[in-house]
């Protein structure tokens, strides 16, 4: 039962228009009648995924970039000097140390400008007015999706929602070992995480590729709610 009188009063009021009993145990989730969302692409292990991944990034246009641990930070030089440097921000991420790429972090990377998203209710003004004048911004994804070609990030204090939708260009790091056939697994983690009393993001986003509208007269119109442009650089060896 809800703590929240005004809460209970909406629950009270529904259960008298359906004409019944409030339901105040748990109900159990009923079986699926189908098994698609378990056995689509189960059979594939992560270097095919990673190859059904690639092709359904070129239906999202977004590029995508194989390395390995030891060339990631070269090759994130590589793409920041595509994307023309400039301002970049990173989440304050502790992967950033894990994967050898402390420049970053440090403010130390060839022509560029590096801005951290800072943690802290104090910081929220100066972090969405950061995102949005920057060039590039860089998040490790929790999970690409092969199917679609999509990645899984979680806002937090550590980044925001603004730093995965303001930045002109984004780019996702990826390991190797994230890549799940679909949404579905991304799910039963997160419930995963729910029923043991773990915590993770505030919010979790699904992105595909960059930016992208047709609403009006069925034109293309790319960055009107994203990046124009995103990469995915996938780590083999992770």
């Amino acid at each position: 039962m809800s703590s929240n009188p005004n809460q209970e009063a909406f629950l009270n009021n529904i259960a008298a228009k359906l004409g019944r009993e409030r339901r105040t145990e748990k109900v159990e989730r009923p079986p699926y009648l189908h098994t698609v969302v378990e056995e689509t692409l189960q059979d594939k292990n992560q270097t095919e995924l990673l190859e059904i991944a690639k092709e359904a990034c070129q239906t999202i246009h977004t590029d995508v970039i194989e390395t390995t641990s030891e060339h990631l930070s070269a090759d994130l030089a590589k793409r920041l000097e595509y994307y023309q440097n400039g301002k970049v921000m990173v989440a304050q991420d502790e992967r950033f140390i894990q994967f050898g790429l402390n420049p970053f972090l440090e403010n130390a990377v060839p022509n560029c400008e590096v801005k951290i998203w800072k943690a802290g209710d104090e910081n929220r003004k100066t972090n969405i007015d950061t995102a949005a004048d920057t060039n590039i911004g860089i998040a490790f994804a929790e999970f690409l999706l092969a199917e679609s070609g999509t990645v899984v990030v979680e806002s937090s204090p550590n980044q925001g929602r603004s730093f995965h939708f303001l930045p002109e260009k984004y780019i996702a790091i990826i390991p190797k070992s994230v890549i799940v056939p679909r949404s579905t697994q991304a799910a039963k983690y997160y419930d995963e995480q729910t029923n043991t009393g773990q915590t993770y993001g505030s919010s979790i986003n699904f992105i595909s590729g960059p930016s992208n509208s047709g609403d009006i007269e069925m034109q293309l119109v790319v960055g009107v709610h994203g990046p124009i442009a995103v990469t995915y650089v996938i780590v083999t060896d992770k």
